[in-house]
């Protein structure tokens, strides 16, 4: 957070697999599907915004 502030970020956007999902959860993103952009495998777009 220290250096999303420093630097004036806003936001950070990533996008992983069901294995990664709950590190993202865990330290604060907002988690939506984006459903199977490959065949049987779901995807996740991770979001944390600045407040």
């Amino acid at each position: 957070m220290e250096f999303m502030e420093e630097n004036h970020i806003r936001r950070i956007e990533a996008e992983t697999d069901k294995n990664a999902v709950n590190f993202y959860r865990k330290i604060g993103f907002i988690i939506t599907s984006l459903g199977e952009k490959y065949a049987g495998v779901e995807r996740f777009k991770c979001t944390l915004n600045m407040e």
